[in-house]
């Protein structure tokens, strides 16, 4: 048996199977509004974090590196005496390294170890200048001051030549430090100053 149904009840049937379709669609929409704005929030934070960093770094930068609690940031330049002096490659645990350089060379005390570093200077004097007798590099541990140790290392800074002015030199050298040191800066001071002024760098 067929039912015919009225004609307005076949239109009200259509109507609603428009409206359930725009439903239908009117949530998808939303649930790619909520995906675009989880995504949006994500950004917010690593934009967060990214100037957290640069806050920290330009806080680590503002030591005038006249003491242990200001020191100025790795790479810096110090002008010490006639030469402007900056300390690299800074190797904390090298006593490996420094004692395959040389047969001859002598191990470090029970504790402790061979930091190394590479010294750049330019001479900014009116005469000549040696590097490694105007100047006084060494690694500041724990409260305790190390220079040069007497061993052999590679580049090493005693064989640098005297400069004239407006030249550069550049060698290596090492101080025994303890193996356990929690803090450690290289500092730097001009050998032939009578105020005993040192410059404490980061190390990187």
């Amino acid at each position: 048996m067929n039912i015919e149904f009225p004609e307005i009840s076949k239109r009200l049937l259509a109507a609603g199977g428009a409206a359930l379709i725009a439903l239908a669609a009117l949530s998808a929409c939303s649930a790619g509004e909520d995906t675009a704005d989880g995504g949006d929030t994500g950004s917010d934070e690593s934009t967060v974090e990214e100037a957290a960093e640069a806050g920290a770094e330009e806080e680590a930068a503002t030591g005038d590196g006249t003491s242990p609690e200001s020191p100025l940031p790795a790479g810096s330049e110090v002008q010490i005496g006639d030469w402007t002096i900056s300390v690299s490659d800074v190797q904390l645990d090298a006593t490996d390294a420094v004692m395959a350089e040389n047969e001859f060379n002598t191990p470090p005390a029970e504790g402790n170890t061979f930091a190394m570093f590479t010294v750049d200077g330019t001479y900014n004097g009116a005469e000549t200048g040696t590097l490694w007798l105007d100047a006084t590099v060494g690694i500041w541990a724990d409260g305790t001051f190390s220079e040069s140790c007497t061993n052999v290392v590679p580049n090493d800074i005693i064989n640098t030549a005297e400069v004239t002015a407006g030249a550069t030199s550049s060698g290596a050298t090492c101080a025994e430090i303890p193996a356990d040191a929690e803090s450690t800066l290289v500092y730097v001071e001009d050998i032939w100053s009578l105020d005993g002024t040192k410059y404490f760098i980061e190390i990187g």
